[in-house]
């Protein structure tokens, strides 16, 4: 895919950062389109190199966006170019694959159906809409009916037609109302699938790989899949750590799913009676007179802020002109998780006192009367000292 080109325009540049985007004619190069990004590559000529990061259709021409790696760019200046193949090919074999995927998804539950996708050389993301619930069965399913499709090394044909021809082929799929060319690219998989497309594909199945359903997420009808071309190395991958998690568990691998689901409401349960058991926490707080108001502290090594924070709102809520401050540090009591509350009757904005206050390096978020997050500083001297020193600073 090397060629030859003739740079027209400089459409944007940033001289300081050295990137530009420029307008080509002649090069071969790939667009960005149905969900595909556009090809990387370089550019060169005499004193001047050009890294490619992205490429889109324009009139006129393509548009490459990226940054000049030696000298600048120039309307008129000729250069020699290359696409990065590598990447070109892959993001073909995710693009078929996607394909086949999809429609294989469609085909076996009538309703699903796909409106978009997100072309990447990792993990490419398909987004349907399904009244139903979406499973792993379902995945598990159009996995192997993708597969098979793959293995079988149809053609997958390239053609183009014009959009009143397009529309006539039986079964086509074509997001009618955004293609506005006259001249429509199809791709067909004999017998299994054809779609109106911009993106770049492969000449059979068999080139896509093994395709490998990574995740997926959503709630009825809005979902999101994701996957890979590359199965064979994240099945190994999967397998490792699945053998791992067998042998800490000490269960067959059969059962390992029914475990993990009984742990979760074991947790659940278990979160739910420690909220309730709280109520009855009474904290060891330390309170310190500072004029108008207090400061309230208690340091609980090993405790979680879910354990605590219904004693200590409780607390706050019986002394009205009181900072409460709870510190629970980790093991090593260098760092730690924290919880500020502030008394009703203290106007005080607390909202940027993390922010403004450098002694605690906290991080964390909240609103103008509570804060929780962590930090470094688990001393309760630090942490007196920069609440009277923020309660003395102008609102």
């Amino acid at each position: 895919m090397s060629f030859r080109a003739t740079i027209l325009e400089v459409l944007t540049s940033d001289e300081k950062k050295k990137k530009f985007t420029l307008l080509l004619s002649g090069a071969e190069l790939h667009p960005s389109g149905g969900g595909q990004p556009g090809d990387s590559g370089t550019l060169w000529g005499e004193d001047f190199r050009f890294h490619i990061d992205d490429t889109e259709k324009r009139d006129g021409g393509v548009a490459v966006t990226g940054k000049a790696e030696r000298g600048s760019p120039s309307p008129g200046m000729e250069v020699k170019g290359e696409a990065d193949l590598e990447r070109h090919r892959l993001l073909s074999r995710m693009h078929t694959g996607e394909h086949i995927l999809s429609r294989a998804l469609e085909k076996a539950h009538p309703g699903l159906r796909v409106f978009k996708v997100a072309v990447d050389s990792v993990e490419t993301s398909v987004y349907l809409t399904w009244e139903g619930e979406l499973c792993w069965d379902m995945l598990f399913e159009a996995e192997k009916e993708g597969n098979r499709i793959v293995a079988g090394d149809l053609p997958v044909e390239t053609v183009l037609l014009s959009k009143e021809e397009a529309e006539k082929l039986p079964g086509i799929k074509g997001n009618w109302g955004r293609i506005a060319d006259e001249t429509i690219r199809v791709v067909r998989i004999p017998g299994f699938d054809t779609i109106a497309c911009s993106g770049s594909h492969v000449s059979s199945t068999g080139e896509v790989g093994d395709l490998f359903v990574t995740g997926y997420r959503g709630t009825a009808p809005d979902w999101e899949i994701k996957f890979t071309v590359n199965g064979a190395e994240m099945r190994r991958e999967y397998s490792e750590t699945a053998r791992r998690l067998v042998r800490r568990i000490g269960c067959r691998l059969n059962q390992v799913e029914n475990v993990f689901i009984s742990l979760q409401e074991e947790n659940t349960a278990l979160g739910k009676m420690l909220e309730r058991a709280a109520q009855f926490f009474e904290l060891p707080i330390t309170g310190y007179e500072c004029g108008e108001y207090s400061i309230g502290i208690c340091v609980l090594p090993g405790f979680s802020r879910e354990m605590v924070a219904a004693p200590a709102r409780k607390w706050s809520e019986a002394h009205p002109d009181a900072v409460c401050i709870l510190l629970l540090p980790e093991q090593d009591g260098k760092n730690g998780s924290f919880l500020l509350y502030r008394g009703k009757s203290i106007s005080r904005d607390f909202s940027l006192f993390l922010k403004e206050t450098h002694a605690i390096s906290g991080r964390g978020g909240g609103r103008a009367d509570w804060l929780n997050g962590v930090s470094p500083v688990m001393s309760p001297e630090v942490w007196i000292d920069a609440v009277k020193e923020y309660m003395n600073r102008r609102p």
